[in-house]
């Protein structure tokens, strides 16, 4: 089976086991049924037994199905298809970051050193093939000039994280590195307000504790998608965010660390690129984030930081299908074939002597 390789040993287990039960008792309920019609007696006790074992069945075929052949993400990865997603798709290099080439560890005088950082959008969340992410089709845009590209991106990462753990992660590695290019994701300042705090621990209030919702692919699924579209009533995850924008202290304190990133680059003699990915399921004139992609380029000016805003791009093709499904709001492969197109110039120019 496809995914059969991906399946934890306990399922497997568990599944064969419920299986065989399952064939143990049809053999029975129709050897029941045979020896009541020979003995001339009711056939009601087995046809009800066989009812039921057709609904067991019946609930049975949507799991299995699920857990041998459906392979999809979820926009938080709650799911257990979506965590089993990962393990088949993601492969990550001795560094830890996923990406098909090893970090550089050494400089080569005739070669150029471009890291991409940033979380699941530049990590390439729901994108099966690490080749279809915007940094390697710009590492493959730039290949005949020289240029070898990285991926350092990790889902979840912040701004927080990427100043007090990769930049150290880089010094101590020697990882040489001419351009940086931090995609801005709209939700990188959520860990400075309390309320999208306190939005995650009601969302992993929510998981399951019955074994039925929790160890398996289909009844997990399932639940999950219920308790989202339930929780989606009373929480409004878009607005916490843009609420975080709007209020002084959460913007100030991410700013600092945008500005402790250019100062980190500008101490090796390196060079900043700033990328903003839009949400894609709220582009248009009625985005209420537009507020928070000025805020950003507004700061970029003031810093001369380098900065491409992938909003208008998004926005004109956002009729295409940019995400990755209805339940994945993560760029799919069309968007970040879109952003290599518009990035890569942006990386040329600062690679020029």
């Amino acid at each position: 089976m496809p995914l059969l390789n991906w399946l934890p040993l306990e399922y497997l287990l568990g599944m064969g086991a419920w299986l065989a039960a399952l064939g143990i008792a049809a053999w029975m309920l129709l050897r029941w049924r045979q020896s009541r019609r020979r003995a001339k007696r009711s056939l009601r006790g087995p046809h009800v037994g066989l009812a039921v074992w057709m609904v067991l069945v019946a609930l049975t075929a949507p799991e299995l199905l699920c857990a041998l052949f459906y392979d999809a993400t979820d926009s938080f990865s709650q799911t257990n298809v979506s965590r089993r997603w990962f393990e088949r798709h993601v492969n990550p290099n001795r560094a830890g970051y996923r990406d098909d080439r090893e970090l550089p560890q050494s400089r080569l005088s005739h070669r150029k050193y471009v890291a991409f950082a940033g979380d699941s959008f530049t990590f390439g969340h729901g994108v099966r093939n690490v080749g279809d992410r915007f940094s390697d089709r710009v590492g493959r845009e730039l290949k005949n000039e020289n240029v070898v590209a990285f991926n350092v991106a990790l889902p979840g990462v912040d701004i927080r994280q990427l100043v007090n753990a990769l930049l150290l992660d880089f010094d101590q590695n020697s990882v040489p590195i001419d351009v940086l290019v931090y995609t801005f994701v709209p939700n990188d300042i959520e860990y400075l307000d309390e309320r999208t705090a306190a939005f995650y621990q009601q969302r992993a209030g929510r998981d399951p504790a019955f074994f039925l919702w929790k160890n398996t692919y289909f009844y997990n699924l399932l639940y999950h998608r219920v308790m989202n579209w339930m929780g989606s009533k009373s929480n409004d995850y878009y607005g916490y965010l843009t609420a975080s924008y709007e209020d002084g202290e959460p913007w100030d304190q991410f700013a600092t660390k945008l500005k402790q990133l250019d100062g980190w680059c500008l101490a090796r003699k390196a060079k900043l690129q700033v990328v903003i990915f839009p949400f894609l399921t709220s582009l248009g004139e009625h985005d209420r984030f537009l507020p928070a992609y000025a805020k950003m380029r507004e700061h970029c000016r003031e810093h001369n930081i380098p900065c491409v805003d992938l909003t208008p791009i998004m926005t004109a093709h956002q009729r295409e299908g940019l995400v990755v499904s209805r339940f994945d709001a993560h760029p799919n492969e069309r968007a970040h074939a879109l952003a290599a197109e518009a990035i890569a110039p942006a990386v040329r120019d600062l690679l020029k002597p």
